[in-house]
């Protein structure tokens, strides 16, 4: 067989193939000779993008850039050496002369903190300074102590039935059979020698890129089709939300988002992004969740920008996480909107997607909408900006395995950032058994359907049951049709509605050996509230629930 047999077209570089290429960081437009044109860069290093042709993101010929870096001074690393070296199937340069970079030169060096001497140094630290850069972020010294101390101490009947029972953590069980039997059946007939290996990609792999695209395109009905070279893979959302953000953001910069947030976006955007959260307090109940809401993000840009600080961008957590409920497309597009007019990236973490469940007692809740599906410019009617809105999504709580680590990033329309984040993609690299259980679920569309159903099925089951216990005592339930958790106003059935009394209700219960999180971890601005987890095993949600009943003295109500 002829060597040019397993040659590529001489028309596709081996870095956009399909299915999980990245594009090149700017679209290139043709010059006037039919050779490739590249954006003009300015004197501070930045292109200048309002030059370059608006081209069509399928045609690769279009994103083709030389190789050849003849000319410009690089120090002798590998890198250096892979962007001059010739390779037979990439097309050789029409232009001339060197490709210059699009990125900006770095910054200069921000002078340290004062070191100090030997001895006064060592009142701080164990030895040597620490970064600035990371000590000088919020301290999460003595919650890794509360979490350790909780992890290796929770409850099991049999084990350890003195052990703390932990309703406080987003952890889905209600499927362990089923994904163990997955587990095992996926790695005994789907790994192949390729995946002890770096695989075929560096921020991802081909088969799990393919297999995402998948999925969203058959249970986020998207406006435009999500194709491989949209997506990157991290270890678990938190890698890719703190990778994202660093990408996205500098240090200093802002976030708006609504409150009650989930907590964790406190340690994965400010320990190494050191960006700033700022929460929006919206009402409570139904008008959390209506368009009205973007008029208190309005004020609240307003305010904070008087103060000197930037807002660069925009977190939505559809379904919201601790509210436990869809946001409607209204609402969405009124986002979307708000963004647009303020020039915010506009990032959806859409982690509990697929758990929505049945509630009998809130029959006006609205099925899940992905923002992806949103047709921005026909529905908001005004031109809009598709490369500022991205998605998070990750395995940890539709598919119930938090400890698989794996998480990604769709972004259909800005592979500046996609090629961005590749540079440092093989920090936040998935493991090759994880990548091949995930995949072997979403290419088994008969498997994948029934695992969706059936978790929904006991979501609806287990939510009856813990609102239920709680409804019957007398406790005040949110409406809820999504995520693992009930939100409960324990405060108005206790009699209480300071911040500090909640901390010690919260406190007695941990010392009593069952864990719930109090309002206050999620920035919520009215006293009182909890969210408990009810997708643990039924054992452990009535062992809990019991403890909650003794220790609160909550009666059943007459």
């Amino acid at each position: 067989m002829p060597i040019s047999a397993f040659t590529p077209s001489l028309n596709t570089r081996y870095s956009l193939q399909p299915p999980c290429g990245l594009p090149s960081p700017v679209r290139s437009s043709f010059n006037d000779k039919g050779g490739i044109g590249i954006a003009p860069i300015a004197e501070n290093g930045v292109s200048d993008l309002s030059e370059i042709d608006s081209v069509d993101g399928n045609n690769n010929d279009e994103y083709r850039e030389s190789t050849s870096l003849d000319g410009i001074a690089e120090p002798d690393t590998l890198i250096s050496c892979f962007g001059s070296l010739s390779v037979a199937c990439l097309p050789a340069s029409t232009r001339g002369g060197p490709v210059i970079t699009r990125f900006p030169k770095p910054p200069p060096p921000r002078p340290s903190s004062r070191l100090g001497t030997r001895e006064e140094q060592r009142r701080i630290y164990l030895g040597p300074k620490l970064s600035d850069r990371s000590t000088g972020g919020p301290d999460a010294g003595p919650l890794i102590d509360r979490f350790s101390c909780l992890f290796q101490d929770q409850y099991d009947c049999v084990s350890n039935p003195k052990g703390i029972v932990s309703l406080g953590v987003a952890e889905n069980f209600l499927m362990q059979e089923e994904c163990m039997e997955l587990i095992s059946t996926a790695l005994r007939e789907n790994l192949t020698p390729l995946d002890l290996s770096y695989g075929d990609s560096l921020w991802g792999s081909r088969r799990i890129n393919k297999a995402l695209a998948g999925l969203c395109n058959g249970y986020f009905n998207p406006a435009e089709e999500v194709r491989p070279e949209h997506i990157i893979t991290g270890v678990g959302c938190s890698a890719v939300l703190d990778q994202l953000f660093y990408t996205l953001m500098d240090e200093g910069e802002a976030i708006l988002l609504a409150a009650p947030y989930y907590t964790g976006f406190d340690r994965d955007l400010i320990g190494r992004g050191r960006v700033r959260l700022i929460p929006v307090h919206v009402p409570v109940g139904d008008e959390a969740f209506e368009p009205d809401c973007l008029k208190m993000f309005e004020e609240k840009l307003a305010e904070v920008e008087k103060e000197g600080i930037r807002v660069r961008a925009i977190i939505v957590c559809n379904p919201q996480n601790p509210l436990g409920r869809t946001y409607p497309r209204s609402t969405l597009l009124a986002y979307a909107k708000f963004c647009e007019e303020k020039d915010l990236h506009l990032v959806s973490d859409e982690i509990y997607a697929l758990s929505v469940y049945d509630n009998k007692d809130f029959p006006q809740a609205l099925p899940f909408t992905s923002i992806m599906s949103l047709d921005y410019e026909k529905e908001l009617g005004i031109p809009f900006d598709k490369a500022r809105v991205h998605v998070v999504y990750g395995m940890s709580k539709d598919f119930c395995s938090n400890g698989l680590r794996i998480g990604s990033l769709i972004s259909q329309n800005n592979p500046l950032l996609l090629r961005t984040m590749a540079n440092t993609s093989m920090l936040m690299k998935i493991s090759s058994p994880s990548d091949v259980i995930w995949s072997t679920l979403l290419t088994d569309s008969t498997r994948l359907k029934s695992f969706i159903s059936t978790n929904r099925k006991r979501l609806t089951e287990a939510h009856a049951f813990a609102r239920g216990w709680f409804v019957e005592r007398g406790v005040e339930v949110a409406n809820s049709n999504a995520g693992n958790f009930v939100w409960v106003n324990l405060g108005k059935r206790l009699g209480f509605s300071d911040a500090i009394t909640e901390k010690r209700v919260f406190q007695k219960l941990l010392d009593g050996g069952v864990y719930i999180a109090p309002g206050s971890a999620y920035h919520h601005h009215v006293a009182g509230w909890y969210r408990v987890t009810f997708s643990v095993p039924r054992g452990n949600l009535i062992a809990g629930l019991d403890k909650v009943e003794t220790l609160l003295n909550l009666h059943l109500a007459n």
